[in-house]
């Protein structure tokens, strides 16, 4: 009997780094792939991303509507309820012997309560990792606790899962699939991807992703001081900006910055711009900025510098190629004006080397019965 994998996703972002392996699931006669989708890809504000999985050859089996729009403390919650509810009953109608879930967002969090609920074993990618400045960082955590077959992008969040207790024989340092997707996608043309934006490109052009700092009282601040920097650049610097994530004051962000680009021809707004013309966007641009994990993550892959804004990722690994300031647009200008002169040759990416849906696959193959994961033990790190 083939593996019955359901994959939970809630986000393009995480879609992003989930798809490389859904994609070998699909074609292999070991798995049965299904897949639920929530969150923000049912949002048609946002882009309603769930198409993008349907055009890309993948089927859905469920979609669990959290009823997002509402982005105060107790909307988000309120979401993340309906999320666990949802989600549950998605569980009992597909009954899958295996749960995979990426990263550490509330979404992903609700999934993770349901599985485990469920009595389902969960695989969690991208555990271990830091991000001091949200309250993502303690959300992942929870989320390996519950989880029992962890994939890790690194050897400092390898040791951080086994400091928290997990078996070392259930974490796998497998690298970030985001590289997978980088190193297989058919990217557009410089002139065909400015034209599909609606961006004429200017001497420098950049792409900007601001999602709300959840441990920040003064987020939405920290992101005028950002446009406030790029009004600073003038009209020869093209900025293309993604859409914010559905945390806190995210909507009123997107506000924000939609009301930047009616104000700026030299700026376009583009909700959801799908995994192709994302990687696209980093591949044509000359400095990705904001606060997005992608910035670490896939940026250095291209080459390209990344000027990343306050504190929402720190503690995660980066390259030489990222340049880190305060939410001062004096501070973010100069850092820009630094980001295009930087020479980004030779850059290496940290997250591995573009094959780690491979070494996810071959992990779950080579497991037995999975119900035996379910009890756990937790393992007490010893002192060195």
């Amino acid at each position: 009997m083939p593996l019955k994998v359901c994959v939970i996703t809630s986000s393009r972002s995480d879609w992003g780094l989930l798809q490389p392996v859904a994609a070998l699931m699909k074609t292999d006669a070991d798995f049965d792939l299904k897949i639920i989708v929530t969150g923000q890809h049912l949002v048609a504000a946002a882009g309603h991303s769930a198409d993008e999985i349907v055009g890309e050859g993948f089927t859905i089996d469920e979609r669990v509507d959290m009823g997002m729009g509402d982005d105060s403390a107790l909307g988000v919650t309120t979401a993340l309820a309906k999320a666990v509810e949802g989600i549950g009953r998605a569980i009992h109608r597909l009954k899958p012997d295996i749960i995979m879930l990426l990263g550490d967002r509330y979404e992903i969090l609700g999934a993770a309560t349901a599985a485990t609920i469920a009595r389902v074993p969960i695989a969690h990618l991208c555990g271990g990792d830091v991000t001091e400045g949200a309250v993502d960082d303690a959300f992942r955590h929870a989320i390996t606790k519950m989880s029992h077959l962890h994939f890790v992008t690194t050897p400092e969040a390898e040791r951080r899962v086994q400091q928290l207790g997990e078996d070392p024989a259930h974490v796998f340092m497998v690298g970030s699939t985001g590289l997978d997707r980088i190193r297989t996608a058919k990217l557009l043309g410089r002139a065909a991807f400015f034209e599909s934006i609606g961006l004429q490109p200017r001497t420098k052009n950049i792409l900007s992703t601001f999602h709300p700092e959840t441990l920040e009282p003064k987020t939405r601040e920290h992101a005028r001081e950002m446009l406030e920097a790029f009004d600073l650049l003038g009209p020869d610097t093209g900025i293309l900006f993604s859409g914010t994530n559905s945390d806190v004051e995210g909507l009123a962000i997107g506000q924000d910055i939609a009301l930047f680009v009616k104000t700026h021809p030299n700026a376009v707004l583009v909700q959801n711009l799908g995994s192709v013309r994302y990687l696209s966007a980093l591949k044509h641009m000359d400095a990705i900025v904001g606060n997005s994990s992608s910035g670490l993550y896939e940026a250095p892959s291209f080459q390209i510098p990344t000027v990343n804004i306050g504190d929402r990722q720190k503690g995660r690994p980066r390259a030489a190629s990222v340049i880190d300031t305060r939410a001062d647009r004096q501070t973010i200008l100069a850092a820009l004006r630094q980001a295009f002169t930087l020479n980004c040759t030779n850059i290496a990416n940290p997250y591995g080397d573009g094959y780690s849906a491979p070494r996810v696959m071959q992990t779950l193959k080579a497991q037995g019965d999975l119900q035996p994961l379910l009890k756990k033990q937790f393992l007490d790190a010893r002192a060195s």
